[in-house]
């Protein structure tokens, strides 16, 4: 038998209604309330999404809630250094690209792939 390997998703976390640390806020955008249903052909509207919430020191040295490695390392350093002060702030860590079916300027359907449209994950940089 043949196995396949197995993967492991670093997910963020998902705001609930009483999140105060850094989650992804789910944000739906319809095409038609910022008037750009005259040229989108498709999608009607999407989930972009983004970021919020607190990001203290201690938070953003943990490798799951990091933006990225690099950034648990430096806040580590940070948090033991007396002089060292700031915040970390809530930012995207994954995201992926938005398609669209929309008419040009000559009215000629094109569909495109916009990257980096819609949040999937947040975490502390």
């Amino acid at each position: 038998l043949l196995q396949k390997p197995h993967r492991v998703h670093r997910r963020g976390v998902d705001c609930g209604a009483d999140s105060r640390m850094c989650c992804r806020q789910e944000f739906f955008v319809d095409f038609k309330e910022i008037g750009w249903e005259d040229w989108i052909i498709q999608p009607e509207g999407y989930h972009m999404n983004y970021c919020t919430g607190l990001c203290p020191l201690h938070m953003a040295g943990v490798p799951g809630l990091a933006a990225s490695f690099h950034t648990a390392v430096i806040n580590r350093i940070k948090a033991a250094s007396a002089a060292a002060s700031g915040h970390s702030c809530c930012v995207p860590t994954r995201r992926r690209p938005l398609s669209i079916l929309y008419f040009d300027r000559n009215s000629n359907i094109v569909k495109t792939d916009i990257p980096d449209m819609i949040v999937d994950a947040c975490g502390c940089s």
